[in-house]
């Protein structure tokens, strides 16, 4: 909290002292630039329908995702997608989710991961992810909540301004196979509501461009005050300066200088959070300094606490530049919202000039004064707007050599490399080298949404061209995003990823890394050489000044566009965001398919295989008998099921399988000559007259072919032909019973034919509708299909004899004396 304020400027090449009275000149372009974009933001001040305002003070704001349905995790492709976009200053997010089912379905676990800029990277079924993967790079927020409509928090304090992505999916553990329409079809769905609190009460400083101001900005602060700048391009370093620093209710040491400085990029400083650096003034009041390397282009947030202490301080932020800053104050100013710079309204008059003297500054109801009128000390403090110098940074003498890649795309989504570079001739370099006295830096951005659905490889490597016959050479670096950062003395980077190379032996003199879902802005490649002669310990001096590299920075879809031997790559859509992923194979798991700690062994992947194909071999017994009995349709059919179940089956199964055509096409085959296998059997075995026999054939198949089409897995294509066919069947049956007023069939086919076949296909349709597993598949649906085809061989009437007019003759087909032949035909 601000108890009081006032400014103190100088202008050091006037040469003036402290200790009189000081007039600093602003530019006259800069001031009134100032004063029109305040009296511009008088007329209006908004709020919108989502806004509102917090007790504390803080505006609210809302953000609600409606429901979508999210579902059982198999693999990443699973997962659904959710965006949020937080507004700058935020203090507190807090994320409302609620899920349900539908009716007649129990609750599930549905899993949430939360993280900013990019999706998170997760393996929540525990695998192991590939060599050389950069994983805990941002900190994800995980939540667990059941689909019962309870609502279920999460909370997260300061949050990073800009776009956070959650995934959910659905945890199940359960591997069994539910054959659609035996069971409820459970569909799970989220909903989210975010709430937003924003901070108000933070002071706005704009930095200048011109090096000879001095500025210092006196305070009396009871708690904590936030201030916020903006840091251009080229920025170097970042001095915060507190002087003058002084408790006012400390009677005994009135020298102690109780305040601690928190310093943190692209959101307010979090004392839980690893990128916030706290500073702690403690002793001589006057020498209180932080330093910080900043992210170039980006707002800079800094927390002033007082540990419950009023202090008097002196604050002064300081930029330094390693190239000119480009443009003019015009420029800098805007890339800022008007509202955030005259957050009230005030009447100001636009001077030419703005003139302070130091005794007016003491002032807490004048401000300053001048030719056109005063502007209130309170009306300023409203603004929160507070103007630093910019000092070029040459005379820091600190700045590295930086080279800018260019971005290269190509067609698809997620591909495309960084060069150097073309040099005068319009070539690119494929060597770069490196100066051996301070480190170089490699600089490139990522664009936000559309760069981070893949996978970013960086390699680095010293060229193999280098003379080693002295000494050897090795290069450290640390890829880094957002800001800058050197190996350590021991190679190591605190924040980034490190990376080692050097001329010992081949397998050190190149390295890699791969990072999934990499996050947009801008990263750093910091290259630090050093010679040495066997051991990297054993520094020497180069004898050269530049070490040649070679390095490739390029993005594309999964693992390099690979998934492994035991997968393959796809790009999914989910929430209008695209992804890659891989989707693996014969038990392999993890980003890249190569965990196999659950992988399926080579002699199980073949016997898979040859049991799905080869037990379709038993259809062919049935398919001999149905030809020996002239049923000549049905034994095609049985033939056409046989075939295609066995192509179907030999290409849907990985990694030994083999194609004809298409699998859906295959598929379609599959489920239609299967069903319509049932509806042949029931029809011939109604006995029916030859004009209505081929009539439901026709019928059939049309019928048939209609179902799969519309619905192949679903329960409704299966029932409906069986049940009518059945009721066919029965019908004929009786019908057969009231005109030879005796048993239909006869109780020898009923006890050899009919009873064993309608249990093996009894047995089958239980096997494949309630005992089916993805462990246990290959195994119950070939006995499903040895089944089927042995309930046909049974089922199969006797053959029909036919008169020299091919009418079917009276007598009765299913006699006891044809049943006990055609038993032992069978």
């Amino acid at each position: 909290m601000i108890v009081g304020q006032s400014v103190m400027m100088g202008s050091l090449c006037l040469g003036s002292s402290p200790s009189k009275s000081r007039k600093i000149v602003l530019p006259g372009a800069v001031a009134s630039c100032i004063s029109l974009l305040c009296l511009i933001a008088i007329p209006t001040v908004g709020q919108s329908e989502d806004t509102t305002y917090s007790p504390s003070g803080g505006t609210v704001l809302y953000e609600v995702l409606a429901g979508r349905q999210v579902y059982v995790y198999g693999a990443y492709k699973d997962v659904q997608i959710f965006h949020f976009l937080i507004p700058p200053r935020v203090s507190t997010a807090t994320f409302n989710f609620t899920a349900n089912d539908t009716q007649a379905c129990n609750p599930r676990n549905i899993s949430i991961f939360l993280q900013p800029h990019s999706y998170p990277v997760v393996n929540p079924d525990g695998s192991e992810y590939p060599s050389a993967f950069w994983v805990d790079r941002s900190e994800v927020y995980k939540l667990d909540l059941k689909s019962d409509l309870k609502p279920a928090y999460l909370s997260v304090p300061f949050p990073e301004a800009g776009d956070w992505f959650m995934i959910a999916f659905i945890s199940e553990t359960s591997n069994r196979i539910t054959q659609a329409g035996l069971f409820p079809s459970c569909h799970s769905w989220l909903r989210v509501k975010a709430k937003y609190v924003q901070e108000e009460q933070i002071t706005t400083v704009v930095p200048e461009i011109h090096s000879h101001q001095d500025f210092q900005f006196y305070q009396k602060i009871n708690g904590s005050q936030y201030y916020r700048f903006y840091v251009p391009s080229s920025t170097w370093l970042v001095v915060v300066n507190i002087s003058n620093c002084f408790a006012l209710d400390d009677v005994e040491d009135d020298s102690a200088c109780f305040l601690d400085i928190a310093f943190r990029t692209r959101g307010l400083p979090n004392p839980e959070s690893s990128d916030t650096v706290i500073h702690k003034c403690e002793g001589d009041r006057n020498t209180c300094t932080l330093e910080v390397i900043p992210e170039e282009e980006n707002w800079h947030y800094l927390q002033l606490e007082t540990r419950g202490r009023l202090v008097q301080l002196s604050l002064a932020v300081k930029l330094f530049l390693c190239d000119g800053a480009g443009g003019t104050s015009y420029h800098l100013l805007s890339r800022f919202d008007i509202n955030e710079l005259c957050s009230e309204s005030v009447s100001v008059t636009s001077p030419p000039l703005l003139n302070f003297t130091e005794s007016e500054s003491k002032d807490a109801d004048v401000f300053s004064e001048e030719e056109g009128g005063a502007i209130p000390f309170k009306s300023l403090q409203a603004r929160h707007t507070l103007f630093t110098p910019a000092v070029d940074s040459t005379q820091h003498g600190s700045c590295w050599p930086r080279h800018s890649l260019v971005k290269k795309t190509f067609g698809g989504n997620f591909v495309f490399e960084y060069d150097l570079p073309p040099d005068e001739n319009g070539t690119v370099p494929l060597l770069l080298n490196i100066s051996n006295a301070s480190p170089t830096m490699l600089t490139f951005a990522l664009e936000s949404i559309i760069d981070i659905g893949g996978t970013l490889s960086v390699e680095l490597a010293v060229s193999p061209f280098m003379n080693i016959s002295v000494h050897n050479f090795s290069v450290a670096g640390c890829l880094s995003r957002g800001i800058r950062e050197t190996p350590s003395s021991d190679w190591e980077c605190s924040k980034g990823y490190s990376l080692l190379v050097n001329t010992t032996r081949p397998s050190t003199i190149a390295t890699q890394v791969l990072i999934p879902f990499p996050e947009p802005g801008p990263w750093y490649l910091t290259l630090s050489p050093s010679c040495f002669l066997t051991n990297a310990s054993d520094m020497v001096d180069c004898t050269v000044n530049e070490t040649t590299i070679i390095f490739g920075v390029s993005s594309a879809s999964c693992l390099q566009g690979k998934c492994g031997k035991y997968g393959s790559c796809y790009q999914y859509i989910s929430g209008g965001f695209i992804f890659s992923t891989c989707v693996c194979e014969a038990g392999y798991r993890g980003w890249g398919c190569t965990d196999s700690s659950q992988a399926t062994s080579n002699w199980e992947l073949l016997l898979a295989t040859l049991l799905l194909t080869l037990s379709n071999l038993f259809f062919l017994p049935a398919v001999i008998l149905a030809l020996k009995r002239r049923y000549f349709a049905e034994a095609t059919v049985y033939a056409f099921t046989m075939v295609f179940s066995t192509f179907y089956h030999a290409c849907d199964q990985e990694p030994y399988n083999f194609c004809i055509m298409r699998l859906s096409v295959m598929q379609f085959c599959d489920f239609y000559s299967a069903i319509f296998s049932f509806w042949v059997t029931l029809i011939v075995m109604a006995d029916l007259p030859q004009s209505l026999y081929s009539l439901l054939h026709v019928a059939g198949a049309m019928v048939v072919a209609l179902g799969v089409e519309y619905d192949r897995t679903g329960l409704w294509v299966f029932v409906v032909p069986s049940v009518s066919a059945f009721f066919i069947m029965v019908t004929s049956w009786m019908w057969h019973c009231k005109k030879g007023k005796g048993c239909y069939p006869t109780k020898g086919y009923w006890l050899t034919c009919l009873l064993p076949g309608v249990l093996l296909a009894a047995s089958g349709l239980i096997c494949y509708a309630f005992l089916e597993t993805h462990d246990n598949y290959y195994y119950v649906h070939s006995a499903w299909h040895a089944t089927m085809a042995l309930a046909i061989l049974c089922l199969l009437p006797p053959r029909r004899e036919k008169n020299e007019k091919g009418a079917l003759e009276e007598e009765e087909p299913l006699s006891g004396g044809e049943a006990e032949a055609s038993g032992s035909e069978a």
